[in-house]
């Protein structure tokens, strides 16, 4: 054997245990755009032999949806002879399609000729769903922040007006009280914001302090015996003390009671327990609402979740609930829910009763 037929298998060989190793699926085609070979990430994630998908037959797994312009694209790269991106769905073993970012490169002899084109995709499902919520999240904000700010505009110009016009108007305490209702709902969105941003980047501070947890559970109910229908029962241990952030701690109460009668609009009844073990606090409070779907649990305390159903009149960012969980994961505990549709839900956090 020659020295140069020698020299070309070691090539073929270390190009196969490179492209083997990779995590993402790999590829190569001739110029033609035929397939004459895959790695074994093409097989695991397709179930599709090498027979089915030499040559032209890979494109039974691209989306029908994204085949037209995948096709398109790629004669674009491969009449440019310069390497660029793709994305397009590929189509699981299992019938499910996600997202792959796929990239072409030429691959050239001495002389700058392309001998062949080599490509690599990487699954992208989970960052573009993400990007979507973030996209959803984005409206959202915009169109909450929106709200208080054209109200709170409005009250404020007929104040102004009232002011000049009848000074003595019974419609200005009235005006001026709904203004700070937009205000306080504008500075709650805001705190959410600034809250989400600090435990993006790690700086969620906690002041941790001994104090009667109960009293702080009343103390958050006060707001709703005040200015609704709901009656709250309050259940379990009044004496027990904790070691933590009051402010913080105060933040999650109240964001699960306002959730419990957000979603318990035609049921008076919200139970709040506290109890412990050897080694934790914990706190329950539960509503007789609509109750919650089981595939939407395991999402609800993701960022940007919101999980009320299409009948309700819904308000906030969705970050309340991923709020709470991080405060209460900073303080060492557990936050979780049990709920069935049509029967209420019982969200829960813990503590450590240690300091």
């Amino acid at each position: 054997m020659s020295f140069l037929c020698k020299a070309l298998i070691n090539n073929e060989n270390r190009f196969q245990t490179i492209v083997q190793s990779l995590p993402q699926i790999a590829w190569t085609i001739n110029l033609e755009a035929e397939a004459d070979f895959f790695n074994q990430r093409w097989y695991d994630y397709t179930g599709l032999t090498f027979e089915q998908t030499k040559g032209w037959g890979w494109q039974q797994v691209i989306h029908p949806d994204d085949l037209q312009k995948a096709m398109e694209t790629c004669k674009k790269i491969r009449e440019s002879a310069e390497g660029a991106d793709i994305e397009t769905r590929y189509k699981r073993a299992d019938g499910v399609y996600r997202w792959h970012l796929t990239r072409l490169e030429p691959i050239k002899d001495e002389q700058n000729e392309i001998q062949y084109w080599i490509g690599s995709s990487t699954d992208v499902e989970e960052l573009k769903q993400l990007q979507q919520l973030k996209d959803d999240f984005v409206g959202i904000a915009s169109h909450e922040l929106k709200t208080p700010i054209t109200s709170l505009k409005a009250l404020l110009q007929l104040l102004q007006q009232l002011t000049r016009s009848d000074p003595s108007s019974k419609k200005i305490p009235m005006l001026a009280n709904t203004a700070n209702i937009s205000m306080d709902k504008l500075i709650e969105l805001l705190e959410d914001l600034i809250n989400f941003s600090k435990i993006q980047n790690g700086q969620l501070a906690l002041k941790k302090v001994w104090f009667n947890l109960s009293k702080l559970v009343n103390e958050c109910c006060e707001h709703v015996r005040l200015d609704s229908l709901h009656h709250i029962t309050f259940v379990g241990r009044k004496k027990l003390m904790v070691f933590a952030d009051r402010g913080r701690i105060d933040q999650v109460v109240v964001n699960l009671v306002n959730n419990a009668v957000k979603y318990a609009p035609n049921s008076e009844k919200i139970i709040i327990t506290i109890d412990k073990d050897a080694n934790n606090v914990k706190v329950s409070v539960r509503d007789f609402g609509i109750g919650i779907s089981a595939e939407k649990i395991p999402h609800l305390f993701d960022r940007y979740f919101r999980a009320e159903p299409s009948d309700l009149q819904s308000t906030g960012l969705g970050l309340g609930l991923y709020i709470s969980a991080e405060i209460i994961k900073r303080h060492g505990g557990e936050m979780g829910v049990k709920s069935k549709l049509g029967n209420g839900s019982t969200f829960w956090f813990t503590l450590p009763l240690s300091a």
